[in-house]
């Protein structure tokens, strides 16, 4: 099993590699903002804005595989499960042709909160409930499953994002006066996912070392990677691309 912690320092996952060869795969994604390519721009007149850099986009420039991206802002596991499903129905009746890997990436969606009533989006049991489904469709049809990890969320900025038109004082008091509650919260569901990932031998890229303690990395609303963040990332998917293996011929 591949897996792949990204321990390198920001300067080793920005050098490319002089010799890169071409990886012929078909890839399809289910996840959220994070590969989709969100950031957000201090100013913009719009909630979030999509980079043409994204991370899948620019591994995808220097491999050459063939990529379907359905990744979605905003979503959550339980969603990206219904949308699976959908794919592979397609897949079945011909409509489309199935990919040799499946790229699954939730997590900070799922923990997070809705901010006016309080109410978890996704709780723990249920997330890894729809990881486990979408595992096993996956390998029902044939196509390899892969994972991407959580990116630790920049605590104090993201705070300061929740609380925009939202009762601040309601929200820290359920945080027990700690912005880093929201960052503790996160983390849970990170190492649940790493155990899911170790008990269904699934190939995994886990970005967290990478940003972690790097806000640099991060735009201002502390959950979405930067233009260099991306960057970032896409040398570690170039690393992680160019190791896996199809669990089926």
């Amino acid at each position: 099993m591949v897996e792949y912690v990204a321990k390198q320092t920001v300067v080793e996952l920005v050098e490319t590699r002089n010799h890169l060869q071409e990886v012929h795969m078909k890839l399809v994604v289910f996840g959220d903002s994070i590969l989709k390519g969100v950031i957000t721009i201090p100013g913009s007149s719009k909630l979030f804005d999509v980079t043409e850099n994204d991370s899948l986009s620019l591994a995808q420039k220097k491999l050459g595989f063939e990529l379907d991206n359905r990744s979605i802002y905003g979503n959550i596991s339980t969603k990206g499960l219904l949308k699976l499903k959908k794919y592979l129905e397609k897949c079945s009746s011909g409509e489309l042709e199935a990919a040799d890997f499946c790229i699954i990436e939730f997590g900070s969606n799922d923990c997070d909160y809705d901010w006016g009533t309080l109410i978890q989006k996704v709780p723990l049991a249920e997330y890894l409930q729809s990881l486990k489904e979408m595992v096993s469709l996956c390998r029902a049809h044939k196509i390899t499953p892969l994972s991407m990890g959580l990116i630790p969320y920049v605590c104090d900025d993201w705070f300061k994002t929740i609380i925009k038109g939202q009762d601040e004082k309601a929200i820290l008091t359920f945080l027990n006066g700690r912005p880093e509650t929201l960052g503790e919260n996160q983390l849970i569901y990170k190492k649940a996912l790493d155990n899911f990932i170790k008990e269904n031998q699934i190939q995994y890229l886990d970005p967290w070392p990478l940003f972690e303690n790097h806000k640099d990395l991060m735009c201002y609303d502390g959950i979405h990677p930067n233009e260099k963040g991306y960057e970032v990332l896409s040398q570690a998917w170039v690393n992680f691309l160019s190791e896996v293996k199809k669990e089926f011929s």
